[in-house]
């Protein structure tokens, strides 16, 4: 299937159950099929916690009209969150579709360790922490 299409997505970080937004977070996009495997962006939040809204290619608004479409009509991403104090957040199979400003909160969880460094999330000494993931 072609991507011939765009969607939008808008992240925002917080803590302390959306109370609290988090500047200065780095977010990385990266595609998750062969379709889109060479987007790679990284964005970094605002004061108010949000980051721009970025294009990324989805397949055809076409795809989205039938119950039962023939191909998928949306295309998946691998989100990354990180920043200095909180642990490194990874949400896989984030799904964009044609036409549609998407918009992923990420909630943020403090490091008890808050002065440790963080690497970016593309090295191998992270451990992430997962959506539906428990915190035990």
């Amino acid at each position: 299937m072609k991507y011939d299409s765009e969607g939008l997505i808008q992240i925002s970080a917080f803590t302390a159950g959306g109370a609290l937004p988090v500047p200065n977070i780095s977010v990385r996009i990266t595609g998750s099929e062969e379709e889109n495997i060479d987007v790679d962006y990284t964005l970094v939040t605002g004061r108010d916690g949000t980051t721009g809204a970025i294009s990324l290619p989805a397949p055809s608004v076409i795809y989205s009209l039938s119950p039962d479409p023939a191909e998928q009509p949306y295309a998946k991403y691998t989100i990354e969150a990180y920043g200095t104090g909180f642990y490194p957040k990874r949400l896989e199979d984030v799904t964009i579709f044609s036409g549609i400003t998407s918009l992923l909160p990420i909630e943020m969880v403090p490091d008890a360790k808050i002065t440790r460094n963080v690497n970016p999330p593309y090295s191998t000494n992270n451990s992430y922490i997962t959506e539906n993931e428990d915190l035990l």
